[in-house]
């Protein structure tokens, strides 16, 4: 009889699931609702992208898979070959130029030369794109091909993803993404310019006057025809009152009235001479006597203001502060979370448009402003006319033209005035 039996021992196979089930983990929960992961049986996190799964990390460190599917989701999810993690680690990535770009912006809002509303329409563009290409995507690795692709995606969903951009946005936002990379490539972020491709542009002017011409079929011309405009002075109340007519007078726009101080007004003179708060080019305006005495009333039931700030504003809401104005909100490091703009012309103004049925889409206190450079382009005093709207006069002669008349001035603001009172 043999000291060792040939005979193996029969293992039940429920017996070695019971024995394996005994030691093997329980699939963690996610970190966080939003983890775009999900726990895998083999011990790490996975996800299932275009029919086939990845894999970015162990159970253990949540965050490092998180990070490394941060880093390739982009190419993974728009059927491309992740490109392979650089030895030396420093590849400059699209949330660097993004995050470098808003800095640089955001330094220029707390200079003054640029407003929050600019530094809001950067932010939401530059936010967009980077969530279209990712985060982790390698700046080398973006070809004018995905240019085109983003801009295509801007055209039909727009930033929102509901609605396009028209066509006006939609340069907005093609030259803000372009500023993004520029300014890397100055602050040496990168080594080399990025290309655009020849599609990544902006609008056409064909394609710019078709648009327009499809929304003044759709919607009218953006301009008060003469007698909806003395509707307008005549249903309204100072300070409104004084606004609209600054807008007929001069072409005023929102801010341009809410920024207006009293020391800008020479009431000796009938003029007012100050920069316009948009471009700070210098505006001299002739002001009609209706235009006078509504400013003259509006400074003198002025409400108290809120701040030493407002003291020289002419236009003061109830609460004492500035018609336009921004509402800030900075995180803890000092960055710009988000910039609410609050209107109270534009506000206002809609009002009246409705309550007078003037309203329509595309119509606001920008209207006025309109209507004025259309009634004026009749003197054909182009340099004049743009000295009154605060426009940089044009080419050469903007840098030799030092002086223009108050008599030419005033030619332009009796056309507009004789115009649009002549009925009357």
């Amino acid at each position: 009889m043999p000291l060792v039996s040939l005979r193996q021992p029969i293992i039940r196979r429920d017996n070695i699931m019971a024995t394996y089930s005994k030691h093997k983990k329980a699939k963690p929960t996610k970190p966080s609702k939003s983890f775009p992961l999900t726990a895998h049986n083999n011990g790490q996190w996975c996800k299932k992208i275009r029919g086939k799964i990845h894999f970015f990390g162990t159970w253990e460190n949540p965050q490092a898979a998180l990070d490394a599917y941060l880093r390739v989701a982009a190419n993974l999810h728009a059927g491309r070959q992740p490109r392979q993690p650089s030895l030396c680690g420093d590849d400059i990535t699209v949330k660097n130029v993004c995050n470098n770009y808003l800095t640089y912006q955001q330094s220029k809002v707390e200079a003054g030369e640029i407003s929050p509303q600019w530094f809001d329409d950067c932010s939401r563009t530059v936010r967009d794109f980077a969530r279209f290409f990712g985060v982790g995507r390698i700046v080398d690795d973006i070809r004018p091909a995905d240019f085109e692709q983003y801009r295509q995606k801007l055209l039909h969903r727009g930033i929102s993803g509901q609605t396009g951009l028209g066509v006006y946005a939609l340069d907005r936002s093609v030259v803000i993404v372009k500023a993004i990379f520029n300014h890397a490539y100055d602050v040496e972020l990168i080594d080399n310019p990025v290309r655009f491709g020849k599609s990544f542009q902006r609008s056409s002017s064909k394609s710019k006057r078709k648009s327009r011409s499809k929304n003044q079929i759709q919607n009218g011309k953006r301009l008060c025809e003469l007698s909806e405009a003395r509707a307008l002075i005549k249903a309204s109340q100072v300070p409104l009152q004084a606004m609209i007519l600054l807008g007929l007078n001069a072409g005023f726009g929102n801010a341009d009235c809410a920024g207006l101080p009293i020391t800008a007004i020479d009431f000796k003179k009938a003029v007012i001479e100050f920069p316009r708060p948009k471009t700070g080019i210098d505006r001299v305006v002739p002001l009609w006597p209706e235009t006078y005495t509504a400013l003259k009333q509006a400074i003198a039931s002025r409400p108290k203001p809120a701040e030493a700030e407002f003291e020289n504003l002419v236009f003061l809401t109830a609460q004492g502060k500035p018609w336009v104005r921004y509402h800030i909100s900075q995180v803890g490091d000092g960055r710009i979370q988000t910039v609410n703009r609050s209107d109270a012309v534009g506000k206002h103004f809609n009002k009246l448009l409705v309550q007078l049925g003037l309203k329509r889409k595309g119509v606001g206190f920008y209207t006025l402003r309109h209507t004025f450079r259309t009634l004026a382009d009749e003197v054909r005093d182009q340099h004049a006319i743009h000295r009154i709207m605060g426009h940089v006069i044009p080419g050469m002669s903007g840098v030799y033209v030092e002086r223009i008349s108050l008599e030419r001035l005033r030619a332009v603001a009796d056309h507009v005035h004789a115009t649009l009172f002549a009925s009357e």
